[in-house]
Formats: C-alpha cells, sequence, structure tokens
C-alpha cells in the first residue's frame, strides 16, 4: 500500500464518528470487499487494522492487506446499522462476508393483498417485489425450496385460492375449479367476504396459528349446518380433516402452547458449516430448515454462525419473528442486543434471546444439532465419498477446544513399556481422520536404557529416533504428537525434537501434547497448568482412543519380547540343548513362538532330535506356573 493510500485511510477512520452505523472496506479496484456495522464506527473500524488482532481472526490477514479505501453510511440506531447491513450485503454480495449461499434465489411466499382474491405466489426478491406491491404479505425466506412447496401443496388442497393470475376462460372455469383446488373467483362463484376468510386463514397457517384456524374452520362448519348449507358444511368438514391430519404429523414438544420459538444450532468442519433453523409455533415443529455455507478465507465457523442469525432475522417478516430464539451458541454481547432489540421491535412483545444449558430446551438445540450434523454428513459425501463428517467434526472440535494450531488429521501417539527396565520397548501408533492405520505402527527396542528402567530417556531415544528417520527420508511430520505421559515425558520428547533442529526440523509445523492418565490431563510445551477437556468431549474420548491403542501396542510388543527371551532361557538349562540343536529347532519352526505352540507329537517328529529330549523340550515349555502376563508402561 502506498504511503498516500496509508494516510488517506488514517484520516477517514480519524474522521469517524462513534456512532452506530456500517462501514465498506474497498480494494484497489474500488470495489466492495466487506461490509460490517457497529455500534461505534471509530473504534470497530480501527480494531481492523491493529495487526496484533489478526491472530485471532486469520481471515484479516488475508483481507486487510487488500484493503485501499472505506466509507461509511451513519444511522439512527443498532437496529438500522443491522438492517442495512444485511441489505447491502444482499445487494452487493462481497468476497470476504459470510453470504448466505443463493440468497437472492431463497424462495418465499406472498400472499398479494394489493388485488381482489388474492393469490398466493412464490417470490425470488423480496424487496423488489414489495416496493411493486406495498400491500402484500411476505413469508420466509424457506432456505430449502422443497420443505416450500410441501407447505404450498397442503394449502392449496385445504385453502382452494386462486391460482391463475388471469382466468383461462371467459365464460366458465378452469379445471383447479372442477378437482377442488379453487373456488372460481374469476367467474363469481364464491363471494369476495367468503374468499377473504379463507386468505386470512392461509395467513395464520404460515404465521404458525394452526390452531386458529382450526377453530375458525370449526365455527365455519357449525354456522353453516346452522343455516341448513349442509354441502358447505361438509366441504369445510374435509378441509378440516385434511388440516389436522398435517398438524397431527408434527410432534408436540410442549403441553403449552403459547410460546412460539425458533432454535438454532450447528455442526462444521474447518471448511464448512451447516446450521439448521426449527420453528416451533404452539408447540408443534412447523418447518426445519438446514443451509450449509462454505468457510473460504479462512473464515472461522462462530462468525458464519452469527452472520447467519444476523441477516435471516434481518429479512424476516413480523409474521415469522418468534417469542423465544434458542441458540447453540452465545452471540457476542453487543451483537445479541441488536439482534433482541431488531426481534422484538417486530414482534407483539419482548423476544428472548436463550442459550439453554439442561431441560427440554437443550433437548431442542441437540435435535437442531443432529439435523445440521446430517445435513452437513450429506454434503461432504457429495464432496468425498470417502470422508467421516463425524470423525471430520470431531477432529475440528479438537483443534478448537485444545486451541492446536491445525486440524489434527494425522497423530502419532508413543508409549513406553516394561518391567523393572528389562525388555524396555516403544511403541507408535498412527490415527489419520479419526481412524487407526494399522500399517504405520511402529515399534522400538529401547536401547540407551539398561538396568533400572528410566521412562524419559526412553522416550527421548523413540521420539528421536523416528522423527530423525523422517527427516532422512524427507517425509512430512504429523499434525499432532501424543506423548503418553505428563510434564516429564513431554519434556523428553522436546529435547528429542529440539536436538533434531538443526537437520531441519520445524517446531512450528506440527502439535505436541502430553496425555497423563490420572486425570486426563492434556500438558502443552511451556505451560505448567494442564488442560482438562469435558468427560464428554468427543475429542477427549478420541484422544483415549489413541492412547489407548499405544498402550495396547507397547504392552503386546513387550510381552512377545518376553516370551521370546524365556523359551531361549528355557533351552539353555535343559540337558541335552546345546548350540546344534536349538538352531535345528528353530531352523525347524522358524521362531521360538511356534516352537512354544507345538504339539509333542510335532517336536518328536523334528529330524535328528531324540524323542526324550523332545518331551523333556515340551514338558519344558507347557509347565504349569509360567510366567504372568504383567507388564507396566
Amino acid at each position: 500500500m502506498a504511503a498516500s493510500e496509508k494516510d488517506e485511510l488514517r484520516s477517514r477512520i480519524a474522521a469517524l464518528p462513534d456512532t452506530p452505523g456500517v462501514y465498506l472496506f474497498k480494494n484497489e479496484k474500488d470495489e466492495i470487499i466487506y461490509i460490517g456495522k457497529a455500534l461505534g464506527l471509530k473504534s470497530r473500524v480501527r480494531s481492523y487494522f491493529n495487526e496484533a488482532s489478526w491472530k485471532e481472526r486469520p481471515k484479516l490477514a488475508v483481507m486487510m492487506p487488500k484493503v485501499r479505501s472505506l466509507d461509511a453510511i451513519l444511522t439512527n440506531s443498532e437496529k438500522e446499522a443491522l438492517l442495512l447491513e444485511a441489505n447491502l450485503i444482499r445487494t452487493h454480495m462481497p468476497q470476504y462476508n459470510v453470504r448466505l449461499k443463493d440468497d437472492r434465489r431463497y424462495p418465499w411466499l406472498a400472499i398479494t393483498y394489493d388485488v381482489a382474491f388474492p393469490r398466493l405466489v412464490m417470490v425470488r426478491d423480496p424487496v423488489r417485489y414489495r416496493k411493486s406491491n406495498p400491500r402484500s404479505r411476505i413469508f420466509g425466506p424457506y432456505v430449502e425450496s422443497g420443505a416450500m412447496w410441501e407447505t404450498v401443496k397442503v394449502l392449496r388442497k385445504v385453502f382452494p385460492m386462486r391460482q391463475r393470475k388471469t382466468p383461462f376462460f371467459k365464460d366458465r372455469p378452469c379445471m383447479n375449479y372442477h378437482i377442488g383446488l379453487c373456488l372460481g373467483p374469476c367467474q363469481k362463484l364464491v363471494d369476495e367476504e367468503t374468499y377473504d376468510r379463507m386468505v386470512e386463514q392461509v395467513e395464520m397457517f404460515l404465521a404458525g396459528r394452526q390452531h386458529e384456524v382450526v377453530a375458525q374452520l370449526k365455527s365455519d362448519m357449525a354456522r353453516a349446518s346452522e343455516n341448513l348449507d349442509y354441502e358447505q358444511a361438509a366441504r369445510i368438514r374435509d378441509r378440516l380433516k385434511a388440516l389436522e391430519t398435517v398438524i397431527e404429523k408434527q410432534q408436540v414438544f410442549f403441553q403449552s402452547k403459547k410460546v412460539n420459538q425458533d432454535v438454532i444450532a450447528e455442526a462444521h468442519t474447518e471448511k464448512l458449516i451447516a446450521v439448521c433453523i426449527m420453528r416451533i409455533r404452539e408447540g408443534k415443529l412447523t418447518s426445519s430448515d438446514t443451509i450449509c455455507l462454505p468457510l473460504t478465507d479462512r473464515t472461522l465457523w462462530d462468525e458464519a454462525y452469527e452472520s447467519f442469525i444476523e441477516q435471516y432475522y434481518a429479512a424476516c417478516e413480523d409474521v415469522s419473528t418468534p417469542a423465544e430464539l434458542l441458540l447453540q451458541h452465545r452471540l457476542p454481547e453487543e451483537d445479541e442486543n441488536i439482534l433482541a432489540g431488531l426481534l422484538t421491535s417486530k414482534a407483539a412483545g419482548a423476544v428472548k434471546i436463550l442459550v439453554p444449558q439442561k431441560g427440554a430446551k437443550l433437548d431442542l438445540i441437540e435435535m437442531a444439532k443432529k439435523n445440521a450434523q446430517q445435513s452437513l454428513a450429506r454434503e461432504l459425501l457429495l464432496k468425498n465419498p470417502v470422508i467421516d463428517a463425524h470423525k471430520e467434526t470431531v477432529l475440528t472440535g479438537m483443534k478448537e477446544e485444545m486451541g492446536l494450531s491445525r486440524v489434527p488429521y494425522r497423530i502419532e501417539c508413543f508409549d513406553i513399556s516394561n518391567i523393572q527396565g528389562t525388555d524396555n520397548v516403544a511403541s507408535m501408533v498412527v490415527f489419520e481422520h479419526g481412524s487407526a492405520r494399522k500399517g504405520a505402527y511402529r515399534t522400538f527396542k529401547i536401547q540407551s536404557v539398561e538396568g533400572s528402567p528410566d521412562d524419559f530417556a526412553s522416550m527421548r531415544e523413540a521420539v528421536g529416533r523416528r522423527y530423525s528417520r523422517l527427516l532422512k527420508e524427507g517425509k512430512s511430520l504429523p499434525d499432532l504428537i501424543v506423548i503418553d505421559g505428563g510434564k516429564g515425558q513431554l519434556s523428553a520428547a522436546l529435547e528429542a525434537l529440539a536436538a533434531l533442529e538443526p537437520d531441519g526440523l520445524d517446531r512450528d509445523s506440527f502439535d505436541i501434547v502430553g496425555l497423563a492418565k490420572k486425570q486426563e490431563e492434556i500438558y502443552f510445551p511451556g505451560k505448567s497448568a494442564p488442560l482438562l477437556l469435558s468427560r464428554r468431549s468427543e475429542g477427549l474420548h478420541l484422544l483415549q482412543q489413541v492412547r489407548n491403542e499405544a498402550h495396547r501396542f507397547a504392552v503386546t510388543y513387550h510381552r512377545k519380547l518376553r516370551a521370546k527371551r524365556s523359551i531361549a532361557s528355557r533351552l539353555d538349562t535343559l540337558k541335552g540343548v546345546g548350540k546344534t540343536r536349538r538352531k535345528l529347532l528353530l531352523d525347524h519352526f522358524g521362531s521360538l513362538d511356534k516352537m512354544r505352540k507345538a504339539t509333542l507329537e510335532e517336536l518328536e517328529a523334528v529330524p535328528g532330535l531324540p524323542k526324550n529330549v523332545a518331551r523333556e523340550i515340551f514338558a519344558s515349555l507347557n509347565e504349569s506356573g509360567s510366567e504372568s502376563e504383567t507388564s507396566e508402561s
């Protein structure tokens, strides 16, 4: 950036007031690349140019070097700033804003009150439609168009509103009338008062006031019967039955039907987030939509989550506003206050924004989360059939919970096994994308430790040998190294890695932690206090699985070495078995392990081995009171 441009930016920031408004960052081509809102413009915009904050928001490190100029639009309130921001994002679609995918094309439903005998129509651009039809009522957006068309299908069956904008025939109704999907207003087969009452019921249905609709239909049916208009009463009865069938399919969550709620939850990986919004009206789930947003340009998932909520409710009509908004994660305090004010201004009363921690409301959050996870899995499967979506979310969660520098797609874990310093071994297991890759497991016979046990020195040798070899072979290091043990074992591993830095080891290319068994404490380099994850954390469960697998593999290798040494020792003490016959036995069976599993008949069949010696060998290898298979790690 030229010095003149920097001076221009500084002067523009200095001239900004600390009042609500919207700011627009532009690149060298004068294109808007980012739009944001602020309660205080000057302080918010100034924070973007503090390079120290870029570490917390990686997207800024990509975006801010491209900013060459900025504009600001002042508003009278925070609510106006939120609405203006959402409208500008939909209009300009800036590169670095989180955008609701294909936002302009999301379908909405509108009731055309601007004309006699209103219709129910689908619109794509509600802002433009309202300009030409100011009296229309608009519902949506419907994130999933399939859900909207299901709603339309039900409404057309229960409420036969006019479908065609102009009559198909001049002197007779069209087929829609004859199959019961229209009341024939074009031929004056229904009076305007009756038709308008039906349209009012459609509006109540779309607003979630289904029980009021049912009550009105029952009242209309009773009135028709009292007037001896049994044909009309029968038609209303059929419509009522169809409507009740639809309502019965919806699950009741609360006995109280007074509180309308929206429930929002998410599931994400490092590159994709799925956000589910469930609408509960009169105690019933009326719709559930999920949208998947790509996390491009190093956008963090929480930014996408917050942007979705703000943009969605900025666009929603008054009739779509709930009395309670249940969120999986809390929004930043300033943004939450602005959103609460916006929702309250649209609703009949105050709107509560809650983050449930227990009870029935938390159950709703969990249900929305499951829907988001399912949509995320479907989206990932379309992009890569091999990917396990659940494991991808667990790995992403590990990165966030543990504060790792990268998602641990490849994990290597080390463990030590010995008994009082004898048969000292180390194991290394490998997990890739959350699954064990057994072909990459390795074992190490520790050579630097003899006599008394020294787990620290053993760990130092195993780690040093492993990564010294990787560097020589030019292979990449794992994303995460896990050391089974606490501070001491971790320090020993770090010493081994530090010794490899002159050979080209890049300490910033991987993460390393120690996992202690007692309380499952996670130790990090340079930090005295360990991290304790929730016992319900799926990331912790995966770490435990990796650690336990390393322990199992180390113990198995340790026992194998002990068994071989035990058999060799027994053979050496047997009378009549010397160097020649021991070689004869090994050549015949191939290994000490197979020799131990051999039957007496198989031993007697060894060429050149006397039967009495074969019987002594068999008895020695299978005598009772053999060593127990115990080990320490």
